[in-house]
């Protein structure tokens, strides 16, 4: 899947900066491993709508809950189709394509990025679902996180060879069609009635959980996928 023209050229055309500077290659591994420029930025703009419009006549919180429901959806088909579509070595481990060396970076150390399958990108799904969401409250905002998304999440990835274009174009349209599918009226009124019972009768509470869970979503799900490592590793098969 990554050997046509446009994954070729676009890394092979990479290739030529990743030598120039080590002080911009270790910005943008920041950039692209820092929660403070990924989920930050991303949730904080979807708490400042639900707090903004809480007037009940508003389907702000509406979008914002499908929109959390679409993109935990989005991630997890993309999990699934990293496990069990065809292998695809990311960029840097890929030995078909010309050796990228990156001055002033260590090699990467995870074992997990050179057997995990690159296609499609689980952080562009997460992201750009998000984005989308907040696309349906505010066009405005929407345009600015869909931009955001694409420098400050997509591109760094693109950029250290994590992923190739079309990984981020798969994951992008899988997170956007997730929300788009799941802030349909026919699929939010399967839970709207019991979301907004919970609501009513336990707001403090309510909003505490909401917030727990958008900030695992935040942050990739990293405690979740750590305890479930640690599952796995120590408990018996």
């Amino acid at each position: 899947m990554w050997n046509n023209d446009l994954d070729v050229a676009v890394i092979n055309w990479l290739n030529q900066f990743t030598v120039m500077s080590a002080p911009f290659n270790q910005i943008v591994h920041y950039i692209s491993g820092s929660n403070l420029f990924k989920g930050f930025p991303v949730m904080g703009l979807i708490w400042y709508f639900w707090f903004r419009d809480s007037d009940p006549k508003s389907d702000t919180r509406r979008i914002i809950i499908a929109t959390l429901l679409g993109c935990v959806v989005a991630v997890f088909i993309a999990r699934v189709a990293n496990n069990l579509g065809p292998y695809q070595p990311r960029p840097f481990a890929n030995l078909a394509l010309a050796h990228q060396t990156y001055i002033g970076l260590p090699v990467p150390e995870s074992q997990a990025l050179y057997i995990w399958s690159s296609f499609p990108s689980d952080h562009a799904a997460l992201f750009f679902s998000l984005a989308t969401g907040i696309f349906l409250i505010s066009r405005s905002a929407g345009w600015l996180a869909y931009l955001y998304v694409l420098i400050f999440i997509a591109l760094p990835r693109v950029y250290l060879g994590l992923h190739y274009p079309t990984d981020i174009f798969a994951g992008g349209i899988l997170g956007i069609a997730c929300v788009a599918l799941s802030t349909r009226a026919s699929v939010t009124r399967l839970y709207d009635g019991y979301c907004v019972t919970l609501m009513n009768r336990y707001p403090a509470a309510f909003q505490t959980a909401l917030f727990i869970i958008s900030t695992e979503i935040g942050v990739m799900f990293g405690d979740i996928r750590l305890l479930l490592e640690g599952i796995v590793k120590y408990f018996p098969r």
